[in-house]
């Protein structure tokens, strides 16, 4: 049976990337954290930094082998989106990564809580990216060259708002931000092909000024990559 809207909704997020913007950091101290519910980190990581032509790579020595991959995966992500965007970063980007996604839900890069449901992310602060190894190279990639799109995109629009004169931070919808990133990291997929079949066969594919509706969910993803 073809699932619904309502269905589709009420599925856990596959895959979850999340921009962290600077309102998070401006709440305070007892608006972020509750009782009870404390980040606990099991372990201690001797933290090394490997410095490539645009990153400064962090990881923990047991994982230096996912640490050389995650380097060669980045600056090909770089390249290829540096042409996309016709841009490119001054600095070198920090990028953190975790070889289990236990691990990586010890990070204190962000105070808050992950759910188990998040795949990676980028901090907006200090453009810090954080992804764990979850087995699969392919998904690796994937969330690399997804969390560096955020990071192009935050200069671009960094250096072009810094170029008006009357200068506007507008940030786009997150349904472009992460439909474009889906995009731009693995094309159009079997995945988002799945999902907007089974909408327009349905009848239940909404229009751009619905996506809000659907904020925040994997829906939204995989919309946002539709149009994108």
């Amino acid at each position: 049976m073809i699932s619904s809207v309502l269905d589709i909704l009420r599925r856990p997020a596959l895959f979850l990337t999340v921009v962290v913007f600077a309102v998070l950091f401006a709440l305070p101290a007892n608006a972020q954290f509750y009782f009870g519910r404390n980040k606990v980190q099991y372990d201690n990581f001797d933290w090394q930094m490997m410095t490539t032509e645009h990153f400064h790579l962090y990881f923990y020595t047991e994982e230096e082998e996912v640490a050389q991959t995650a380097a060669h995966l980045a600056e090909s992500a770089y390249r290829e989106l540096a042409v996309k965007f016709n841009h490119e970063i001054d600095k070198k980007i920090p990028l953190i990564i975790y070889s289990a996604p236990g691990h990586f839900a010890q990070t204190n890069v962000i105070p808050q809580l992950l759910p188990e449901s998040v795949g990676g992310f980028t901090e907006f602060l200090k453009g810090r990216v954080v992804v764990p190894f979850n087995g699969s190279y392919h998904d690796f990639d994937h969330v690399i060259t997804h969390e560096l799109v955020h990071v192009f995109m935050l200069s671009r629009l960094g250096l072009q708002t810094s170029r008006q004169s009357r200068p506007r931070w507008a940030y786009p919808p997150l349904w472009f931000t992460e439909g474009i990133a889906e995009y731009w990291s693995q094309g159009w997929n079997t995945d988002a092909d799945m999902v907007i079949a089974d909408l327009v066969l349905s009848g239940n594919l909404i229009s751009i000024e619905e996506f809000w509706k659907v904020h925040g969910t994997y829906f939204m993803y995989k919309l946002g990559q539709s149009v994108c």
